[in-house]
């Protein structure tokens, strides 16, 4: 790549290890853009939300700091309440674009250096995804540390802090840096080819379960219609409304990953509120619209039919795992026919393992009604188990039909080929071949004479000619020579009876 002066734009990276002035801006670019941009958009929320409340402003700092923490999953205790289940929705955000900075740093520097993304220059843009947010953090503890002097709050625990924003931003670092490494770090480490294409099954597994407990949950909202205006209804005003609204969005998704976790056989709490596919028991619960999705109970009889989700999630896996071996060996991948098995156990081991840490993440403790989420290591183990069992059983039937189909196809070729064998040492049909290529040998020659001798067929017709005259002249002199024996024989026939007659007249005298 050349600039429009004709200079090289590639720069060869420094033998010493020092940063150029170039990667130094990618760097703080990545670690300060996000921070700042999230910084902005809560400030300017928590400002117009306290405005239109008509709140005293005295506590934003304390307000922005706290939301900030919020939006890491970091419990907060307000009013001597904690508050654990935090919306995820946010959460996934941030940390979506945090990986689309992280790999839009390793471009910039592959573009830069012109090279593959090195060791070094990983570990940097690593650093730097954590050291914005890490910092806004810190800020953040000593903020809530000096409002709970004055505020009904209290100070958080820093280690939880820490420990969430760090492992949140390093789980985006990993996805953004990752996305740009994956296949020469799969070459170097020769990591097995069945490993690699376990990870997008399982990612579908996940996926598929998630879709599918969005569903039940619109279902439900759909079900509960009037509950779920009532409840709406108690915002009085718009902003009410609104805010109850936004909120309930906000934790949509924590509760299609309870859905989800139901569906695979799990159970949910919620205070006094027991749910899964076989019971159902009503209690209490927050005036929080989008909870009108959850039933109040008993179980229904066909709520166990609904098993038939992960049963069918893992059947196809199974197939997927399954397609994605015979792909791997028609393009000449190093994988057998185990390998099918090894891609859908370790499909459903990681399904199983991000489903239990995302069902964990949902859940949490919420004042008076205790921990509310799923059983996140039962949901974690059954979807394992689903996605494991039924996807074996899937994978091994479609490996064995297509080798059954494969031995045929090698069966059919070998007779054809065993056919054609025979017919080539077939001894009459040799024969039959040297005739023909004998007789045709001979025309060949008597052609290739023709054409050197045109004269040889004017002769040939003389000559024939000849013959012919010779026979018809033969002809002529025989029948003359038989025409003069029959004249010679008429008169011998005369002269004796000439002779006799007169002998009788000699008699008679």
């Amino acid at each position: 790549m050349t600039s429009t002066l004709g200079r090289s734009t590639r720069h060869t990276p420094p033998e010493d290890g020092h940063l150029d002035p170039e990667r130094f801006r990618i760097l703080v670019g990545t670690a300060a853009r996000l921070p700042a941009v999230t910084l902005a958009v809560v400030a300017t929320i928590v400002v117009t939300t306290m405005v239109l409340a008509n709140s005293d402003l005295a506590g934003i700092y304390a307000a922005i700091a706290g939301t900030w923490l919020a939006l890491h999953q970091v419990t907060l205790t307000i009013d001597g309440t904690s508050l654990g289940v935090l919306p995820l929705l946010p959460t996934a955000v941030l940390v979506w674009l945090s990986a689309r900075g992280a790999a839009s740093a390793a471009d910039a520097v592959m573009d830069y250096t012109g090279y593959q993304l090195e060791g070094p220059d990983a570990a940097r843009i690593t650093a730097a995804t954590l050291a914005g947010p890490l910092t806004v953090t810190v800020v953040a503890l000593v903020v809530m540390q000096d409002a709970a002097g004055v505020l009904p709050v209290a100070s958080p625990n820093p280690a939880a802090a820490l420990a969430w924003v760090t492992g949140l931003y390093l789980l985006a670092a990993l996805l953004g840096i990752g996305s740009r490494l994956w296949r020469p770090l799969v070459l170097r480490y020769a990591v097995p080819e069945w490993l690699v294409l376990s990870v997008r099954p399982a990612a579908r597994a996940v996926l598929g379960m998630f879709a599918v407990g969005g569903v039940l949950v619109v279902a439900g909202l759909l079900w509960s219609w009037t509950t779920l205006g009532d409840l709406l209804a108690r915002g009085e005003t718009w902003t009410g409304v609104l805010g109850l609204t936004v909120l309930s969005i906000l934790y949509l998704p924590n509760l299609v990953i309870g859905a989800s976790a139901v569906l695979a056989g799990s159970t949910a709490q919620f205070g006094q509120v027991r749910l899964s596919l076989f019971e159902a028991s009503g209690g209490d619960l927050p005036a929080l619209p989008i909870l009108a999705a959850i039933p109040a109970g008993p179980a229904h009889a066909l709520w166990p039919v609904l098993l038939a989700v992960p049963a069918t999630v893992g059947a196809l896996l199974g197939r997927f795992a399954a397609q994605r071996t015979l792909q791997a060996q028609a393009d000449g991948a190093p994988v057998g026919s185990l390998d099918a098995a090894r891609t859908v156990l370790a499909a459903a081991g990681f399904a199983g393992l991000v489903t239990a840490g995302i069902t964990w993440a949902a859940g949490g403790p919420l004042g008076i009604f205790g921990v509310v989420g799923a059983r996140w290591w039962l949901a974690g183990v059954l979807l394992f188990a689903w996605a494991g069992l039924l996807g074996l059983i899937v994978a091994q039937l479609l490996m064995w039909r297509e080798g059954r189909l494969t031995a045929a196809v090698l069966r059919e070729d070998y007779h054809e080929q065993t056919d054609d064998e025979q017919l080539d040492d077939d001894p009459i049909d040799d024969e039959l071949r040297e005739d023909d290529e004998a007789a045709e040998r001979s025309d060949a020659a008597e052609d290739s004479d023709h054409d050197a001798d045109p004269d040889s067929d004017s002769r040939t017709d003389e000559t024939s000619e000849g013959v012919s005259a010779e026979d018809e002249s033969g002809e002529d002199e025989s029948g003359e020579d038989e025409s003069r024996e029959a004249v010679a024989d008429a008169e011998s026939e005369a002269e004796s009876d000439t002779e006799g007659k007169g002998k009788g007249k000699k008699g008679a005298d």
